[in-house]
């Protein structure tokens, strides 16, 4: 069969199955993911203003025209911290007030649309934005944000923050944004289940493949993850990025065909959940079920999501603990990176950026904040100086400081490199993963599929 029209008999499948699924069954209301997107616009806006407006010693003067400061959130912890830091920069600059407004990051990007279109017309003058919706804006006609690169560099920015962290919200050469978190990726694991199948925890992957077979020898899968065949990539994109072999260049270009890594990863993935040795779920809970039943030995969690493991099987305390991630080759990096999200400022506001800029640096660089905000809502610091005051013990990981271990692994952070059809990428491969999966198609020829639908979407892009 042609690429043309095998690209179409698939499109068309994935739609009948999406038409299908959504007549079958309602939405899963019961997601831990911070990151879904599920939630419904509040539309509640919050006043965060000091009740005491008396000045503090803090140097010049600042001065704004317009005295609220309108705030966008998606995410409920963020909009916490933002309610505290808020009031707390309001002690020292009475003259300034915030208002906070928290939506899904759907509805923020709808709004944020209309607002490019009318011209600036009712715009926030600061956004978060999580690191996946910031591709959206990466064109010259939809850039919604100030640059900020000449701020950065003169108030020594990237020497103060993890650069790679940054970068998430940078576009040919600019930054526009502040990132809230390291997002180290690292490996959860128990260590009692690789003592009963007389393995040693693997520190590369070679290492783990061997493991999940010897796992596999006492009932034990080495870990449980999103299905490969369903077009479920996470996990294959971990070690992509640890490796420096991510699907974006750094010039923002394909690299798919060619990738190797992205091919081997691709086919070792398909091979241990078929051979029965990683648990392809299909929810959450899947997972959940199998780690409370000790049937789960391993499981990759980035920073911000360590906590899911003791909210969801809470009788296993003590019995976890964290590492570096197995390395895919010899210049892997230890860790990977997994989300974030960037306070960015908006080109159309009329407020003074002096003083917007002088807000994001209070509460996304200055040590004392971002310390209280690890200790609000758990997000470990891109900012060197907090980094070791955020080293308590963890009690659900047997009282380790992973503070530590996350310090350690804070210089080798990967880049994630963005494009404007990253997720279009994702979109393309899980309309051929199934045909794959089934022995239909080969990597080679799934790859060159997915490839052509990235370059017929950048060239409608323009």
């Amino acid at each position: 069969m042609n690429l043309k029209k095998f690209r179409m008999l698939a499109f068309v499948l994935s739609l009948a199955m999406v038409f299908t699924m959504l007549s079958a069954c309602g939405g899963d209301s019961g997601s831990s993911s911070e990151a879904s997107g599920n939630t419904s616009e509040s539309s509640v806006t919050s006043e965060a203003v000091s009740e005491d407006t008396a000045s503090e010693e803090s140097g010049e003067e600042l001065v704004m025209e317009e005295s609220n400061v309108n705030i966008w959130a998606f995410a409920e912890p963020h909009g916490n911290y933002f309610e505290w830091v808020t009031a707390e920069y309001t002690k020292q600059h009475p003259e300034v007030t915030f208002g906070i407004q928290m939506m899904d990051t759907t509805a923020m990007n709808d709004r944020l649309a209309v607002i490019i279109s009318a011209g600036g017309e009712g715009t926030p003058d600061l956004i978060d934005v999580e690191q996946g919706q910031f591709p959206r804006y990466m064109n010259e006609d939809k850039m919604f944000f100030e640059p900020l690169s000449e701020r950065m560099e003169a108030d020594g920015i990237f020497e103060k923050m993890v650069e790679t962290r940054l970068s998430l919200y940078s576009y040919k050469g600019t930054y526009y944004g502040l990132e809230h978190a390291l997002c180290p990726t690292t490996m959860a694991y128990r260590p009692d289940l690789f003592e009963k199948a007389g393995v040693e925890v693997p520190t590369t992957w070679d290492e783990f493949m061997a493991a999940a077979e010897q796992l596999k020898e006492q009932g034990i899968y080495i870990a449980a993850s999103g299905d490969v065949t369903a077009g479920s990539y996470d996990d294959v994109e971990v070690y992509l990025t640890a490796s420096g072999n991510q699907i974006v260049k750094e010039d923002g270009t394909p690299f798919i065909v060619e990738n190797q890594a992205l091919k081997d990863l691709l086919d070792d993935v398909l091979y241990l959940q078929k051979s029965g040795m990683i648990l392809p779920i299909e929810v959450d809970a899947d997972r959940w079920n199998a780690m409370a039943e000790d049937k789960v030995a391993t499981y990759y969690t980035p920073d911000w999501a360590a906590g899911w493991l003791r909210d969801n099987v809470p009788e296993q305390s003590g019995q976890w603990k964290q590492t570096y991630l197995p390395k895919y080759d010899a210049n892997s990096a230890r860790t990977s990176a997994r989300g974030g999200t960037g306070l960015c400022m908006s080109s159309f506001t009329k407020k003074d950026k002096d003083v917007l800029w002088d807000f994001m640096k209070f509460a996304m660089v200055d040590t004392d904040n971002v310390v209280k905000k690890y200790e609000m809502i758990n997000l470990y610091p891109p900012v060197y100086e907090a980094m070791p005051l955020c080293n308590g013990p963890v009690e659900y990981y047997g009282d380790q400081v992973l503070g530590e271990l996350y310090t350690e692994l804070a210089p080798e952070m990967p880049a994630q490199n963005q494009a404007a059809w990253r997720s279009r990428f994702g979109e393309s491969l899980k309309s051929y993963a199934y045909d794959w999966g089934e022995g239909n198609m080969t990597t080679d020829e799934l790859l060159e599929y997915v490839q052509a639908d990235v370059e017929d979407y950048i060239a409608e892009l323009g």
